[in-house]
């Protein structure tokens, strides 16, 4: 184990460590409460939301990849269909972490962080890859 550069914390010495945690970073959980006005949320799930480039590519590359398959007449439906399952996929997301926030702690966090990023990437390879196979 290699001493870091906080007082305090161990951590392996790995070279791709930092990317998925820093122990000078303090996790959200350990945060004291503080509060945020209705503004301040609003405009911080908006940047979260639309900055993000896997939003970006599925709301515009995905979609419109799905979309251009349906004539005309069923664009409304798929879009109705799209918002109505982004909607309840996020309002029971948000219901299961609100419902377990009390046993969800920084290590599951961190687990859930990492196994997503790992799905991404992977999906970026094989993505890659097939692109290649195109030459």
């Amino acid at each position: 184990m290699a001493q870091s550069s906080h007082p305090g914390h161990r951590h392996a010495a790995h070279p791709l460590h930092g990317l998925w945690y820093d122990p000078q970073v303090p996790d959200a959980l350990t945060l004291k409460d503080q509060p945020v006005s209705l503004g301040q949320t609003v405009s911080k799930a908006c940047i979260v939301t639309w900055m993000n480039p896997q939003a970006i590519l599925d709301g515009t590359m995905l979609l419109g990849a799905f979309r251009i398959t349906l004539p005309a007449t069923e664009a409304m439906t798929f879009l109705t269909g799209v918002l109505m399952a982004s909607g309840l996929w996020f309002l029971s997301l948000t219901g299961c972490v609100a419902a377990f926030r009390h046993a969800i702690t920084p290590r599951i966090l961190r687990t859930i962080n990492v196994l997503c990023g790992t799905v991404l990437m992977l999906y970026g390879l094989h993505l890659g890859y097939t692109f290649i196979q195109l030459f």
